[in-house]
């Protein structure tokens, strides 16, 4: 059988779970496990992964785990676990720059809930990671920074938004990693380094923290940031990327506060789902290897005595409802941030920024409106299924400029990041895993979307295909 490829791609890198098994059990320390990651980060510095590292407050939070494991007392679920964190979300006393120039000098004095727990369950923090301004992006490219490289496939690009967040878990740095998701931005850059990634459904892991967030906040006026106003401040959430969907299934309990109650009745397990597939033609340009990989993957689960259907137009209506909405919904959030510094800008976020502002009312709302009804269309069709497949783009990574070769049509931006718009717009969670390659040797990545509240049933069953060798 083939070698799974998850498992596959990331060979010699020990996933969080195995780290904070071994620390816990006293088999490795919390500071050798730090002086590993620095060392890999010592390594792969041209990969412009990082906006700050705080080496030396990690090795002290990882010599007193060691101290407290010395006492006799328990650690926490992560413990040792050295975790990284995108620079639009704030934590206290590091760099919250959002990776404009405008916010170069911002220090957070408040540190996002979802971070927090991560770090009261023992993961220890190593710093904050590149992305595009204002995560603005599905490459990572920042004015601050500048551009981030993919480290295991140099033609490339790591992705965006949390591009530094999916190079760091690549290169050995980072054992999990902390991103935002509006439009696929920890989903798109798992697939484009081969690791994985939840987008938490709404509500179920606090939005707090992110930057800007309600009124133009970048975290250092000595409060949690609201998590923001309008479409982008109820849409875009906060979830993990890893390198092992048993990794994720822990850090989202640690992040949403959960447990795993009522995981049984929630997934019903091995055999006899109702699984619906499509591979996203409908929301644009697809490569014929990827129609392959999704015809072939549901084979494989109606082989298995799964119930398997192909249901090529359920998200359809969601993809230009997002488009729209996200055009004419004024930014009031970004527009408060860089009020009295729009020179620092950049000028194509700018005139992004002004532009939300200029629909009619009654535009916005018709907007809204008719974002309500496919989403709602969307739920509904979704709760006819245990869990849905399609793909996390139409085709692997793009080159480091934004442009992917779809069959003999390039394109290029947004285009690319319709199948993971769409499912954004419904709310539901979704779990991005690599599944094959690509021509170019590159991973195709899937997303497994749930219902709402059904994260437990993603992760689930995309452990169960995790262990799939296509």
């Amino acid at each position: 059988m083939t070698r799974p490829l998850l498992a596959a791609l990331n060979a010699g890198l020990a996933d969080a779970t195995a780290i904070a098994d071994a620390v816990r059990a006293g088999t490795r320390t919390a500071a050798d496990v730090m002086a590993e990651a620095r060392a890999a980060s010592a390594g792969a510095a041209s990969l412009n992964a990082f906006i700050t590292e705080d080496w030396d407050a990690a090795e002290r939070a990882a010599a007193e785990l060691d101290r407290r494991r010395g006492a006799g007392e328990l650690l926490g679920p992560l413990a040792g676990v050295p975790f990284s964190v995108k620079d639009v979300i704030a934590v206290a006393g590091l760099p919250v720059t959002a990776a404009s120039a405008a916010f170069a000098g911002t220090m957070a004095t408040t540190t996002a809930p979802a971070v927090q727990r991560l770090l009261d369950a023992d993961a220890v923090l190593l710093g904050k990671t590149n992305c595009p301004e204002f995560a603005f992006g599905m490459t990572c490219d920042s004015p601050v920074l500048g551009r981030t490289a993919n480290p295991r496939f140099s033609g490339a690009t790591p992705g965006g938004s949390s591009g530094g967040e999916a190079a760091s878990l690549a290169a050995g740095i980072s054992a999990l990693g902390v991103g935002t998701d509006f439009g696929g931005s920890v989903r798109w850059p798992a697939q484009c380094v081969g690791i994985t990634a939840l987008r938490p459904g709404l509500g179920t892991v606090s939005g707090d923290g992110q930057v800007p967030g309600a009124g133009g906040d970048l975290g250092a006026n000595g409060s949690i940031p609201a998590s923001g106003t309008g479409m982008q401040g109820e849409f875009q959430t906060i979830g993990p990327m890893a390198r092992s969907v048993r990794d994720l299934r822990t850090a989202y309990l640690v992040m949403s506060g959960g447990s795993d109650a009522g995981t049984a009745a929630a997934y019903p397990g091995t055999g006899g789902l109702r699984i619906a597939w499509t591979d996203g033609s409908a929301l644009g340009p697809v490569r014929r290897e990827v129609t392959d990989l999704m015809e072939r993957l549901a084979g494989l689960l109606a082989a298995a005595g799964h119930a398997v259907h192909h249901s090529p137009d359920l998200f359809a209506d969601c993809l230009p409802t997002y488009n729209t909405l996200r055009a004419v919904d004024p930014m009031v959030d970004h527009a408060a941030a860089v009020a009295g510094r729009e020179d620092q800008v950049t000028a194509a976020n700018l005139r992004t920024i002004r532009a939300s502002f200029a629909a009619p009312q009654e535009e916005v709302q018709r907007a809204w409106r008719d974002a309500r009804a496919a989403q709602a269309a969307a739920v509904g069709n979704i709760a006819a299924f245990d869990v849905v497949l399609l793909p996390v783009a139409g085709g692997p990574a793009s080159d480091p400029d934004g442009l992917l070769e779809i069959d003999g049509r390039t394109v290029e931006g947004w285009e690319i990041m319709g199948h993971c718009r769409a499912v954004t717009l419904t709310g539901c969670p979704a779990v991005s895993l690599p599944v094959a390659l690509s021509a170019e040797g590159w991973p195709l990545s899937v997303q497994v979307v749930a219902s709402p509240g059904g994260e437990l049933a993603a992760l689930d069953f995309a452990a169960e295909l995790e262990t799939l060798g296509l």
